[in-house]
């Protein structure tokens, strides 16, 4: 046997589960179980849909009409019915109080069946004092709230991003689904259409599934992806498009605007929109000029991936490489968004994080030329200072991660990392 052979045999042996047999189901035993739609052909019960968008095009308010329309029974807009049933929130953003229930109430809801599950709290707990938040990880709970309130239909996330729990990684795709698979099972066990808001990235993609934020698990895992755009024609108008679609054909889309003043409501055009997301991507793009080049790419890529803290320069690299970033892209994009390279304690690994100033600046800039700008701007300053304090320290600009690091470091950060690691610094001159 040779030693590849014997290496697969050694394997498969490490692998078995000592009283554990494999649960075999035959195609020709299992039972037909017909679609059970919420709104049909759209969003599915007992399943997971994805809401797509960016920021301040309406994704709330299209949450609110959702779940007005399923709390009074209505018609959806497309003229297909709809069970009455109630709605439980999920909600980071908004405020029940100012923002949530105005709207419920300007869509015409039944207020009666919309339910907010806020927190948890300690029933041994005599002051009621003290509430702690939930996170998917806490599916038992979610499961209670749905089973107290009896006839939940939909259950809204928004966004997923506040809800995943810390440590958890949305760029990386085994963490993403180990909190969604939850999360599925629970929706196919009491019937319930599970509706997961997310926000775009701000690079652009030729494909509008690609504009997810995140791993592609978020995508990968539910069943159907509506994205929510502006008309690049009409700045008020909102199109709500189809993406993928496991369960039905691609449905027309759907456009609308919101009006009222203060608080506005949803007004449904009655004619269907036969464009598809990707189409407005293309048309963005047209209007927008060129499409982004690698190093854009590169740096909204490392900026999502850095956004929850440090990562490691070796897992950073890596993680690159998985997503077609080339090496040399990368260190260009790290230049740019002034990424801190430093080690984990004295010689301990390299570290990777995103700057206070350049989170800050990169979180406020709304196009790739705003970015641009920013980084090259901040580029050529660092470079001049970075060289004439190395200068002055009678060292090299060779190409060592601690050297770029301080090259695009800001002063004040130059000062607190001189301060809180004086080993490093005596190691480095």
């Amino acid at each position: 046997m040779s030693k590849p052979q014997e290496s697969i045999k050694r394997n498969v042996e490490q692998s078995r589960k000592p009283g554990f047999k494999p649960r075999i189901l035959n195609i020709s035993e299992v039972e037909d179980k017909p679609i059970d739609w919420l709104w049909p052909s759209r969003i599915a019960k007992g399943r997971l849909t994805l809401l797509n968008g960016r920021p301040g095009l309406g994704k709330s308010y299209l949450t609110c009409e959702m779940a007005a329309t399923v709390s009074t029974g209505r018609d959806w807009p497309d003229g297909t019915p709809c069970d009455v049933g109630s709605v439980l929130m999920l909600t980071a953003e908004d405020d029940p109080g100012d923002t949530i229930k105005p709207r419920l109430r300007e869509q015409r809801a039944e207020l009666s069946k919309c339910y907010i599950l806020g927190g948890m709290y300690d029933p041994d707990d005599v002051d009621d004092a003290v509430d702690r938040s939930v996170s998917l990880d806490d599916v038992a709970t979610i499961e209670e709230a749905i089973q107290e309130i009896g006839d939940v239909k939909l259950l809204i996330i928004d966004p997923i991003g506040s809800y995943l729990g810390s440590g958890t990684d949305s760029n990386r795709d085994n963490e993403v689904r180990a909190k969604l698979a939850p999360i599925a099972a629970l929706a196919e066990k009491h019937g319930v259409a599970v509706l997961i808001v997310s926000h775009s990235r701000k690079s652009t993609a030729t494909m509008a599934d690609d504009l997810v934020m995140g791993s592609r698990a978020f995508t990968g895992i539910c069943r159907a992806v509506w994205h929510l755009m502006a008309d690049p024609e009409d700045e008020d108008r909102r199109l709500l498009l189809s993406g993928k679609s496991n369960l039905a054909r691609k449905s027309t889309g759907l456009a609308f605007r919101i009006e009222g003043d203060p608080v506005g409501a949803i007004a449904w055009e009655p004619d269907p929109v036969d464009v598809s997301a990707d189409d407005v991507l293309a048309s963005e793009g047209k209007k927008g000029g060129s499409a982004p080049s690698a190093i854009d790419e590169a740096i909204d890529w490392l900026q999502s991936w850095l956004e929850d803290g440090a990562k490691s320069a070796k897992e950073t690299k890596e993680a690159a490489a998985l997503c077609d970033i080339k090496g040399k892209t990368l260190d260009r994009a790290s230049k740019k968004v002034r990424v801190v390279k430093k080690p984990d304690g004295y010689r301990g690994s390299w570290q990777w994080s995103l700057p206070r100033r350049a989170a800050v600046a990169l979180q406020n800039s709304n196009s790739v030329a705003q970015r641009k700008m920013l980084g090259e701007t901040a580029d050529t300053g660092r470079d001049r200072e970075g060289q004439t304090e190395l200068a002055v320290r009678g060292e090299t600009s060779g190409n060592n991660e601690e050297t770029e690091s301080r090259n695009y470091m800001s002063d004040e950060e130059q000062r607190i990392t001189s301060t809180a690691e004086p080993q490093f610094q005596a190691e480095a001159c």
